[in-house]
């Protein structure tokens, strides 16, 4: 049950890795829908800064680039867990290890999805945490 679960949790990751990247594609083109949110946008876009060794940044950019390193890193910890799980049997106890480190990573994730965020990415968050914290309860032990 435990590598199911595991493995479950490491396809929820891959989803919200390119559901993720969708939403980022729609910040990137956004235009606006009404004038508010035309004028933020064009603040956004506007005005770049200098953050050294010659870089300039808008806000946009700064978003846009932790928008896109919150797709990337889901899809790469998700594959990551599926070369693990691939493996797990040549090495005893490797998948209750890395699903601990998982539920860790995702259970601190789904805190901050519930004080910051909407309900998309706490759902996908959550989903994943309960389905590395059960394979952690479910995993034999080494």
């Amino acid at each position: 049950m435990s590598r199911k679960l595991f493995t479950t949790g490491c396809v929820v990751l891959i989803v919200l890795g390119l559901v993720h990247l969708m939403g980022h594609y729609m910040l990137t083109t956004s235009q606006g829908e009404n004038d508010a949110e035309r004028q933020l946008l064009g603040l956004m876009r506007s005005n770049p800064q200098d953050m050294g060794l010659g870089m300039l940044r808008t806000m946009s950019d700064i978003v846009a680039g932790f928008s896109l390193t919150f797709s990337v890193l889901p899809l790469a910890m998700g594959l990551v867990g599926l070369v693990v799980r691939r493996h797990a049997a040549a090495a005893p106890g490797l998948l209750r290890q890395a699903a601990i480190v998982y539920a860790g990573t995702y259970g601190v994730m789904t805190g901050v999805a519930l004080r910051y965020w909407f309900p998309a990415p706490l759902f996908f968050l959550a989903l994943a945490f309960l389905c590395f914290a059960a394979a952690v309860a479910t995993a034999p032990r080494a």
